[in-house]
């Protein structure tokens, strides 16, 4: 995992990029294994729990929604052992319900140090249009 708060915001968005085409395994790599991480996605709902996690991302990837995330206006705090980060995320041609959709969110997310690297115990987005 990653050695700097930096390093593990672009994980971050290199698995859910991957995640796009359909593979779930490299954001859950990210993702920390303690049963403290929460969850607060695009699509609604709010769920707390690895296992709950595991599930929300294998949902996500099977959407298969292609495209890209990227990401801009970014802001890291490092607080030693727990740090975020702010941005605002561009989702670039997903594809939902048959049609090509861009999509523009704000983003929170919190990561913590832990034994192998900085890994994320929570992510938020909300519309910000």
């Amino acid at each position: 995992m990653s050695d700097s708060l930096a390093q593990a915001h672009e994980d971050l968005y290199s698995a859910l990029n991957v995640m796009l085409t359909g593979e779930a395994d490299p954001i859950l790599a990210v993702w920390s294994s303690a049963e403290d991480v929460t969850y607060g996605g695009p699509f609604g709902g709010f769920v707390s729990g690895r296992a709950a996690i595991v599930d929300a991302f294998n949902a996500s990837a099977a959407m298969n929604l292609q495209g890209a995330i990227e990401v801009s206006d970014v802001h890291i705090v490092d607080g030693g052992n727990i740090g975020y980060t702010a941005c605002i995320e561009h989702g670039i041609n997903h594809v939902i319900d048959g049609e090509n959709v861009n999509l523009e969110h704000r983003a929170t997310n919190i990561f913590r140090k832990e034994s192998d690297g900085w890994h994320l115990v929570h992510h938020h987005t909300d519309r910000s249009h």
